[in-house]
């Protein structure tokens, strides 16, 4: 065994043994509930706005209060899900799998369905306009990337609180 399969191994325990104290855990049932999935996917989605508007029209103080605050709601969200989407095969049943990719696919569709629409809209923006030029400042750069960073990375945790929230 070198020394690298053995790092590997202790590795894959650490996450199963992670992964199960998750799955077990039961102080956050109340994030668990329909009412507080609802509110957690419309806060990140209201978050992940913010983002966008904070960024674009304001200072890049505001941008990263804005993109903290998506991080929190971020990190509430996953805890009420309890990772599922992240967590590995061997930890998981066989339903947890299979919701797991079903939700990846939707949460693709939607993650890149969003960030298309968005990129229509800054085309549409300036496509009609006459003798139209792009230039952006940091800060249209910045609500550009972290808009989309935040829908791309939440987009599997909003799509399994939405399917959670329906059983």
């Amino acid at each position: 065994m070198s020394r690298w399969s053995s790092v590997s191994d202790k590795n894959r325990e650490a996450v199963a043994r992670n992964a199960r104290r998750i799955l077990d855990d039961t102080d956050y049932d109340r994030l668990r509930t329909r009412t507080a999935l609802a509110w957690l996917v419309a806060a990140d989605v209201g978050a992940t706005a913010a983002i966008a508007v904070t960024w674009w029209r304001w200072s890049a103080i505001a941008g990263i209060v804005a993109t903290l605050l998506w991080g929190a709601m971020f990190l509430m969200l996953r805890v009420a899900v309890r990772s599922q989407a992240d967590l590995p095969d061997e930890v998981l049943d066989e339903r947890m799998r299979r919701e797991r990719d079903a939700v990846y696919v939707v949460a693709y569709r939607g993650a890149i369905s969003v960030i298309f629409l968005g990129l229509n809209a800054l085309f549409i923006s300036v496509a009609f306009r006459d003798n139209a030029t792009v230039t952006f400042d940091y800060n249209q750069v910045s609500a550009i990337y972290w808009t989309a960073f935040a829908v791309i990375l939440a987009a599997p945790s909003v799509a399994l609180a939405l399917r959670q929230r329906h059983r």
